[in-house]
């Protein structure tokens, strides 16, 4: 066993770790060292109390939540963006209880250690206290998170404190909410004035007393978001809210780059890489390699035993088996017509014939000469290929594949007595 640094993390590799697999498809690989903690409700508490700045990153499938975990990252938040950076929806109105609950059960596959939040989305949680309580017991049982996360200030407080008695945690979220963006005329900030500081505080000291554990202080003036902080007893994760809060959050997709130049990004976003041109590197190295066919490299193919080949001429050999094979089928085709198109024409009854796995050209056997003599015809080889009397069997006039190579010809194929028999003969 050997171990492998992996951004500064420790991955336990074995020799089966290494060994090619022979699927087009391959597992997650070899898991983290589990010398981190679970981040817990204590844990992110205890962080709060020493001041220790709360890491917080959205993620919306299996690997960006496995990379983000891998990172160290305390909270990992499915939020509703997804609507945006993973369906390309317009904005988050559209994304629905579903589409989430399936990102959800995705993301925490793939977390281990951070602390797992599922954004609740619009219309799933505003009707009623106990439509939220439904819709949060929903992303516990189904999509596998530990927290929910809904927006809202003052007017959220009872669907909170529903949510907590039932022992379930909430990430409340004020200042600007993006579920609300047509009532507040956009993607604006607030909190720029005296009152809508005054409001935005509101909000957030009734969401402390409905219970929640922290909240999402988004687009405030850092001044602002920085007071409310101060005065609150629960942790701020702020996103565009300055360096005042308790913790920040950034959407992966943005911080990380990946997306096409020309794309407008929010002002508050540091753009921390560019996955983007990475990736697109990579692909386009891989379709060049296609075109010039330098992909796949015999290090890239299946291996086959030198004896299971003919050292002197493997194609010849195989050639030859797939011609035998399909020559002898052919054969029995021919003999199946020739004998209907006798028996058509002179009104005899086919007896006794059944396949035979002879295979020859020059020397038919002479019962089956004498077979289809005995309907009138001329007896050319070619007729007589695959073709043999049985006298045990008179009945019976079989018609099937080809047994070339001396294989039993059993009982299946076809039978144009049988057919005429029960009436099914469509001349």
């Amino acid at each position: 066993m050997r171990l492998i640094a992996v951004s500064g993390h420790e991955i336990k590799c074995t020799p089966n770790d290494r060994q090619p697999r022979w699927s087009s498809h391959s597992p997650l690989g070899a898991a983290l060292d589990p010398a981190r903690k679970k981040v817990t409700m204590n844990v992110i508490r205890s962080m709060y109390k020493k001041n220790d700045p709360i890491a917080m990153m959205t993620a919306h499938d299996f690997p960006s939540a496995h990379v983000a975990d891998a990172a160290g990252m305390d909270i990992i938040l499915v939020g509703d963006s997804l609507a945006m950076v993973a369906l390309g929806m317009q904005d988050t109105s559209e994304v629905t209880v579903d589409d989430m609950l399936l990102h959800c059960k995705s993301v925490a596959r793939a977390t281990k250690a951070a602390f797992t939040i599922g954004d609740l989305p619009m219309g799933s949680y505003e009707i009623s206290p106990e439509q939220a309580l439904e819709t949060a017991i929903r992303f516990v049982k189904e999509g596998r998170v530990q927290g929910i996360k809904l927006e809202g200030g003052k007017e959220m407080a009872p669907a909170i404190k529903k949510i907590t008695e039932a022992g379930i945690p909430v990430l409340a979220h004020v200042g600007l909410t993006p579920q609300r963006q047509n009532a507040l005329g956009g993607f604006r900030v607030q909190g720029k004035t005296s009152k809508g500081a005054m409001r935005v505080l509101e909000d957030a000291f009734a969401v402390q007393e409905a219970g929640c554990f922290a909240m999402v202080v988004e687009a405030v003036p850092a001044e602002v978001a920085s007071i409310i902080t101060q005065k609150l007893s629960v942790p701020t994760i702020g996103i565009g809210a300055g360096n005042g809060c308790s913790g920040q959050v950034l959407v992966q997709v943005d911080m990380s780059g990946y997306f096409p130049p020309g794309r407008t990004i929010p002002k508050f976003v540091k753009q921390y890489g560019n996955v983007w041109a990475e990736s697109l590197r990579a692909i386009e190295g891989y379709r060049s390699d296609v075109k010039s066919r330098q992909y796949p490299a015999p290090e890239h193919t299946y291996p086959i035993p030198k004896e299971e080949l003919d050292a002197k001429s493997p194609s010849v050999c195989l050639t030859a088996k797939i011609f035998r094979r399909y020559m002898t089928t052919a054969s029995n085709f021919c003999v199946a017509l020739i004998l209907r198109t006798s028996d058509f024409s002179c009104g005899a009854e086919p007896t006794g014939l059944k396949r035979t796995s002879t295979f020859s050209w020059s020397n038919p056997p002479a019962d089956a000469r004498a077979e289809l003599a005995s309907r009138g015809r001329a007896v050319r080889t070619v007729d007589a290929v695959m073709v043999s009397g049985s006298s045990g069997d008179a009945g019976r006039s079989w018609i099937g594949e080809g047994g070339g190579d001396g294989d039993d010809a059993g009982t299946s194929g076809y039978s144009i007595s049988e057919r005429r028999k029960s009436g099914r003969d469509d001349r």
